[in-house]
């Protein structure tokens, strides 16, 4: 059996948990929009009373519940919070496992490269994390003919997606990168969890705050906020440019420090 296929048997049950509470999550949420388009008037009133700095920094300031990609955008920040949290933990825990559970020297035994390890590894979290993607896109798409009130943006929604999709990769690269220093379980998990709550409450202040604006560059949620999608209809230039350094960069560097690192057996 190859690492790869090893690595998909041993991922798959996280996979299947992570991808059905995002999709049944998104679903029951989406569920909710025609009441909301129902009462679309009330609601934009109600939000009226709240402050400004507030509505900009939750991403609702520009949002008009009674269209159903603006409903959208508005839950689906949430949705990306947690599928950041499932794509830096698949990357950051597929690496340092073999360390933790002392499962490296087998892996070392076999005729295969340290690049070759890799190489397999980061096959494995490409490989969920598009089938995640491609499972959520089929089902929302599927959600919204279902419920939609009246036409949307197709360009639109599959901007939304695209930018969950950047915004995993993301993770998930970093997380690889951290996992060859933080190899143990219990210290992995407030890594990610301070990582990526940190960058999802980085980007509110920024939103809500002029002096604290220039955090926004850190912050992967603002790159793919949601509600600027829907309001601009495109992801800005710099911050596409700055995922892709980003996720290139981690992985460039996962690969060299990797091949240096003296590995305890």
């Amino acid at each position: 059996m190859t690492i790869f296929l090893r690595e998909l048997k041993r991922n798959r049950k996280g996979f299947i948990i992570w991808t059905l509470c995002l999709v049944l999550s998104n679903v029951g949420m989406m569920l909710m929009y025609p009441t909301f388009a129902n009462q679309s008037r009330e609601y934009q009133e109600l939000m009226k009373k709240f402050p400004k700095e507030l509505l900009e920094g939750l991403g609702m300031d520009k949002l008009n519940f009674g269209q159903i990609l603006d409903y959208f955008a508005y839950i689906f920040l949430y949705i990306m919070l947690f599928g950041a949290a499932y794509a830096m933990i698949l990357g950051s825990s597929i690496i340092s496992r073999e360390e933790n559970e002392k499962t490296i020297e087998f892996l070392l035994a076999k005729p295969v490269t340290r690049n070759g390890i890799i190489t397999q590894k980061i096959m494995t979290v490409l490989f969920y994390i598009t089938l995640l993607n491609v499972i959520f896109g089929v089902v929302d798409f599927i959600t919204f003919e279902a419920i939609k009130k009246s036409d949307y943006s197709m360009e639109t929604f599959i901007l939304l997606h695209l930018g969950f999709y950047l915004l995993q990769l993301t993770f998930a690269a970093v997380g690889l990168f951290i996992s060859i220093f933080v190899t143990k379980a219990k210290a992995i998990y407030p890594v990610v969890f301070g990582a990526v709550l940190g960058t999802f409450f980085v980007n509110i202040a920024s939103a809500v705050s002029d002096k604290l604006a220039n955090l926004k560059y850190i912050t992967p949620f603002k790159y793919v906020n949601p509600s600027n999608i829907v309001d601009k209809n495109l992801i800005d230039s710099v911050y596409l440019a700055i995922m892709i350094i980003v996720i290139i960069l981690s992985v460039v560097l996962t690969y060299v420090v990797y091949n240096r690192k003296n590995i305890s057996v």
